[in-house]
């Protein structure tokens, strides 16, 4: 069974422009906004950030951005972006989401789009706890992730409670991802450290939650 970064890579390495859905900012983030803005949030990580759609938008409102994914294609195509743009408040990382290389509470908040349930509970976890590490006192952690009651819930290969092995389909390309899959309960079990946090239904996906957690 082939690693998900593994494909990742390969996947964006044969894109020969930019796809819509990659250019598509996801709604939940453009409604943080305000709030972002309201609390004098700067500093913003976006954590999978993949070719830079969101950095591109925090970075448009005047946030200072840094962008990880552990694809150097996609960093490769979201740095050509951001310098189209002429945006200089934006950094780029290649890392794993487990082992950031950032320093303890040196950032404002930390978003995430539809990235961190790609794993392995003990990998979530892990992520989660680098998600606090980084995060400086009322600090946000938002974010998206996949809920059991998603219609690929059980399909695919299961590989460990709630995990499956699930073929994608982009750009009439398909290969094979790790999907975790939430209850409610499990996702404030995941942000137990965060002493406020919130997990709600997405309105224009509901087969996701939102998970809004402070430090």
């Amino acid at each position: 069974m082939a690693k998900t970064d593994s494909n990742w890579e390969r996947h964006y390495s044969t894109l020969k422009r930019m796809p819509r859905r990659l250019r598509k900012n996801a709604q939940f983030v453009v409604d943080a906004l305000p709030d972002l803005k309201s609390h004098k949030f700067k500093k913003v990580l976006d954590l999978g950030c993949g070719t830079g759609r969101h950095c591109v938008l925090l970075a448009r409102n005047g946030f200072e951005i840094v962008g990880v994914d552990i694809s150097k294609n996609a960093l490769r195509m979201a740095k050509k972006w951001v310098q189209k743009e002429k945006l200089g408040n934006v950094a780029f990382v290649c890392a794993t989401m487990t082992n950031l290389p950032l320093k303890d509470c040196c950032l404002d908040a930390v978003i995430s789009v539809s990235v961190i349930h790609h794993a392995f509970k003990k990998d979530i976890v892990a992520t989660v706890n680098e998600v606090f590490r980084i995060l400086g006192k009322n600090g946000w952690f938002l974010a998206n992730v996949a809920s059991v009651a998603d219609p690929r819930f059980g399909t695919g290969r299961m590989l460990e409670d709630n995990t499956f092995w699930i073929m994608e389909a982009f750009e009439e390309k398909r290969f094979g991802e790790l999907h975790h899959f939430f209850t409610k309960p499990q996702l404030f079990r995941l942000l137990q450290k965060f002493p406020e946090k919130q997990v709600t239904v997405m309105k224009d996906k509901p087969n996701y939650w939102k998970v809004l957690a402070v430090k």
